[in-house]
């Protein structure tokens, strides 16, 4: 039996139910006769420990109290010891405007559209003059560090990028069914492809391969042991499941770091990071102030990576090509030159280094392959696509993190590229999962050691992996289907949800299904 991690109070019989069995979020009744509303109860939280509640509580409390205790006397003991607690609200769930929420409250995916530099339909002028307008592809960026099995929030992310692509095709086919448009135009529309892609960060440490020498921290990356492989299966499941679910007309792969670090201009992004390490070192690694650079110790079977890039050596050659020196405690320094694709590929960066380096390598992709495209149109040449990146990340990574980590640095070392001209990707944020405290629910690296064992107790794991979700038979697609909810009203896309209320949606949806799936069986009873 699952312990409740909410109480509700039935108004007839007094009874506490498990709050799965609500039938809505409105549903919250208060007792009769207690003289008390919702808003006049203590904010302190009921406390329970050893199974059995207990509370410090006002008065009008001590029915819900007994009635508590009752009901948790007839559960089995927890196999963990723990303090659990309860939380006393109305039910009601708000969607309150402001910011995001205010400005792309009716116009989410038009909006993107426009940011991206996508053709939008001008009312009764898209016909003239005619615009050349060369084939696209669109290209939804996600990624993932495959060192533990997708959590909740992963898959959210996941699947917000499928459904943003779908709706993007959606928008255009509208259009192109209900407009009066240009033939050039609604050519573009049959020719425009999305494609979402994960980017499987392999160079992420695995973490039971790193050592500390002389106060320095070492790390082998998933990519040199290949653990990653184990758990890649998860990843792969979610991403087919998530295609399926949005019609199957939006293709999808998988790629690692090297498919970012062979793009050709890669290197020059690597040569102006190096010339303006005394500057960007500070600003993104404030700790260390040292670029978290690093490459793998190219003996067999060592693989050694100084993990925050404390002890590298840096260089640049009479041609400006950027060397990079790294060291490991067991065969002492190796290096890497920046005009050679082939060490290039050995590079691996922390995630601000890494989002820096993409962001820009995305960005110029879009501006060169643009003009490659209309230079073809405009010429009477072969038909080339534009590649126009947009990624869809958490929204953990925006705020203060992307405003001086990323967007800061474009500005700051485009000087150091030359004047290369960059359009960088438009960013979707995903609503944060949050525990019940308000902190995002993350993997086990990142918190102390037993934590979400209250999660474990109450069978409420398959929030924290993929794996425990199927092992427990819930069904992933309710999630799918709430987050689809959230982008037909984008004002949801703007807040943060907690554990809490994802799992009374699984509770209920899944108790839907179960009576529909049931249906038939009481027909042929009664026949």
């Amino acid at each position: 039996m699952n312990l409740p991690t909410e109480m509700v109070f039935d108004s007839l019989g007094g009874k506490v139910e498990n709050a799965a069995q609500v039938e809505d979020f409105e549903t919250l009744k208060w007792r009769p006769g207690t003289g008390a509303s919702m808003a006049q109860i203590s904010l302190e939280m009921p406390h329970a420990s050893t199974n059995v509640p207990t509370f410090v509580q006002p008065e009008i409390l001590k029915g819900i109290v007994s009635a508590a205790a009752t009901d948790q006397a007839s559960l089995p003991p927890l196999g963990v010891s723990f303090d659990h607690y309860y939380v006393l609200h109305d039910g009601k769930v708000h969607n309150p405007l402001g910011a995001g929420s205010y400005i792309y409250k009716k116009e989410y995916i038009s909006s993107h559209i426009r940011y991206l530099g996508l053709p939008l339909p001008a009312t009764g002028a898209d016909k003239i003059p005619h615009r050349p307008l060369p084939p696209s592809t669109l290209i939804i960026h996600i990624g993932a560090q495959p060192n533990n099995s997708p959590h909740i929030g992963t898959i959210v992310v996941f699947i917000l990028a499928f459904l943003i692509a779908r709706d993007m095709k959606k928008y255009y086919a509208d259009r192109h069914r209900k407009a009066d448009l240009s033939t050039e135009f609604a050519a573009w529309i049959d020719n425009f492809e999305v494609l979402v892609r994960l980017d499987v960060v392999d160079t992420a440490p695995h973490n039971e391969e790193g050592c500390v020498r002389d106060g320095i921290n070492y790390q082998r990356s998933q990519r040199f042991t290949k653990a990653y492989h184990r758990l890649l299966p998860h990843y792969e499941e979610i991403m087919e499941s998530a295609a399926a679910f949005v019609g199957g007309g939006i293709p999808y792969k998988l790629t690692n770091q090297e498919t970012v670090a062979s793009m050709p201009s890669v290197p020059r992004i690597i040569e102006a990071i190096v010339r303006d390490r005394e500057r960007l070192g500070p600003e993104l690694a404030p700790e260390t102030g040292a670029l978290a650079m690093r490459s793998a110790c190219p003996h067999e079977r060592c693989g050694l990576a100084e993990k925050h890039g404390i002890k590298n050596k840096y260089s640049i050659t009479s041609s400006g090509s950027a060397i990079i020196e790294f060291y490991c405690p067991n065969h002492g320094y190796h290096s890497v030159d920046s005009s050679n694709p082939k060490e290039v590929v050995r590079l691996e960066f922390n995630t601000p280094l890494r989002n820096l380096v993409r962001t820009f390598a995305f960005g110029i992709q879009t501006v060169e392959s643009r003009e490659a495209a209309h230079n073809a149109v405009a010429h009477g040449g072969a038909p080339t696509r534009e590649l126009i990146h947009m990624r869809v990340t958490g929204s953990d990574y925006a705020g203060l993190y992307a405003e001086q980590l990323l967007w800061r640095q474009l500005i700051l070392l485009k000087p150091e590229t030359s004047g290369l001209a960059i359009q960088p990707p438009v960013i979707a944020y995903a609503p944060l999962i949050q525990d019940w405290a308000g902190s995002k629910l993350s993997k086990s690296l990142y918190v102390d050691k037993g934590a979400y064992e209250y999660l474990r107790a109450t069978r409420m794991g398959y929030m924290l992996s993929f794996g425990e979700m199927k092992r427990q038979g819930k069904d992933h697609t309710i999630l799918f289907r709430e987050v689809e909810r959230w982008l037909d009203d984008p004002r949801k896309l703007f807040r943060p949800y907690s554990i809490d209320y994802l799992h009374r949606i699984f509770e209920q949806e899944g108790a839907k299904e179960e009576a529909i799936n049931k249906m038939p069986e009481q027909k042929e009873v009664v026949q």
